[in-house]
């Protein structure tokens, strides 16, 4: 594999990973809010794989403005390099 291919494979797992803390920490604030009485086991198990997916989710959008960013930066770069030429 290319080297550009291992950095974007290496962007996905940490967004994804960045993600995942994300929803753990999400899922902490949840344990503090959420009175012990009105929790059962269920729920919090429920919970926590709820806000890992979410979290996870986050990651994969965060890749995607990755994306973005890189694309936009490579387009503008793109447009300095013809007017320097012009």
């Amino acid at each position: 594999m290319s080297g550009k291919t291992w950095t974007f494979l290496l962007l996905f797992l940490v967004s994804v990973a960045l993600g995942v803390g994300i929803g753990e920490w999400f899922y902490e604030l949840f344990l503090k809010a959420v009175p012990p009485m009105a929790q059962s086991q269920f729920n919090n198990q429920a919970s926590r794989m709820y806000h890992w997916a979410y979290g996870a989710g986050v990651g994969v959008v965060m890749f995607a403005w990755a994306l973005i960013g890189i694309a936009v930066n490579k387009l503008t770069s793109m447009g300095s390099k013809s007017a320097a030429k012009a």
